[in-house]
């Protein structure tokens, strides 16, 4: 059997022990069924909470209290049989610490329902379909008299729009590392992103009547609230977590908006320019969908800390979508070529881009804290 030295005392530890059996200290396996062990603890404690607030019904708080409790102390068993008697009298008896996650006390429910097998999740699959067809059916509408059915005569067009924001959208699914959000959730939340379009037609409509339609002011204030709805809609629900849920349905939200504002613009504005379509699609529609993570990864935040989400938790993102979003669409820098088109979407999607990646990282490291990365994410021991 190998062995390893103690960490204490030197001693040499036989592979797989909890403890050493010279000074009691407990090894490196044994921290870390110490750690999961409060791991388990906080995620009870969690639970009552939830349901003591009306987070959980009754049913099933009951069926996760059962199951993590008996987890619990199946693992404390564990930890207990394997401890020994410390030689040296002197030698204090290891005990477990203190739960070390203060991050994840008042926030991170480890309980929730777990991801729906795909038959189960047809509802919402159909559900984005019907609300990216009547968003389509609606804005064109509004546009003016036989515009209804353009999205259909042109759907390869459509199809076109759609193809740099969905390839960025599996780039940002496939970044939640530890616990992926479910795939038909963000489709739903990618359908509320074109029904937003939508409406943002109508409330730019009404900025613009008012004297508030500048690129810089109307534009931000309006498409920013409507895609930010959605991503609120979905912080209401027990599968979104934390900040890093947050910047993935945020992202989807600006992906949808992106989608349609796509189309719109190679229909409407470019007039069949094959390289302002191309850049429409692979470069400033990314965008949207950075302003809105913008926004779900403070939402998410909030999430973590009380363990739900008011309406005034969207403030402090929103915030900082609409001034990105305005100054993106600002005139600060004079775009007349080529080259300096280059040099503000550098300056701006390229500055947005760091410092969401800064953000999810954050995000990732608190994951870490909270052992995601071992299995320990919020849908956990639920089968």
């Amino acid at each position: 059997m190998a062995r390893n030295s103690c960490p204490r005392c030197q001693s040499q530890i036989p592979e797989g022990s909890y403890f050493c059996g010279n000074c009691g200290a407990p090894t490196r396996l044994g921290l870390k069924n110490l750690e999961k062990s409060e791991k388990l603890s906080l995620t009870l404690s969690q639970i009552e909470r939830a349901f003591q607030a009306g987070y959980l019904p009754k049913e099933r708080y009951e069926q996760q209290r059962v199951e993590y409790s008996a987890e619990l102390a199946k693992m404390q068993d564990g930890l207990t049989s394997k401890r020994p008697a410390p030689i040296d009298a002197n030698a204090p008896t290891p005990q477990p610490s203190e739960p070390t996650y203060s991050d994840t006390k008042n926030a991170v429910i480890y309980a929730d329902p777990p991801q729906l097998h795909l038959h189960d999740a047809t509802g919402y699959l159909v559900a984005a379909l019907v609300i990216v067809g009547v968003s389509l059916w609606f804005t064109w509408g509004l546009i003016g008299e036989g515009f209804e059915s353009v999205w259909i005569d042109q759907w390869y067009l459509l199809a076109f729009s759609l193809v740099g924001p969905a390839i960025y959208l599996f780039w940002m699914w496939r970044s939640d590392k530890f616990e992926r959000e479910p795939i038909y959730f963000v489709f739903l939340i990618l359908g509320w992103g074109m029904f937003a379009a939508f409406l943002s037609l109508i409330g730019n409509s009404i900025f613009d009547e008012i004297g508030l339609g500048a690129a810089w002011l109307g534009a931000p204030l309006v498409e920013e609230s409507m895609k930010a709805i959605g991503v609120y809609l979905m912080a209401r629900n027990p599968e979104f977590n934390n900040s890093m849920d947050g910047v993935v349905y945020g992202f989807a939200s600006g992906m949808g908006f992106a989608w349609a504002e796509n189309f719109f613009y190679i229909v409407l504005v470019y007039e069949g320019d094959l390289t302002w379509a191309l850049l429409r699609v692979f470069i400033f529609s990314l965008g949207h969908g950075i302003y809105t993570a913008y926004t779900g990864w403070w939402l998410g935040r909030a999430k973590v800390k009380k363990g739900y989400v008011t309406i005034g938790d969207l403030r402090p993102g929103l915030i900082m979508a609409m001034v990105a979003h305005g100054l993106y669409n600002s005139d600060i820098f004079q775009v007349d070529s080529y080259t300096s088109l280059a040099i503000w979407v550098v300056l701006t999607l390229g500055t947005y881009s760091v410092i969401l990646y800064a953000m999810m990282r954050h995000s990732w490291g608190e994951e870490k804290k909270w052992h995601y990365d071992d299995g320990y994410a919020p849908i956990g021991l639920t089968k």
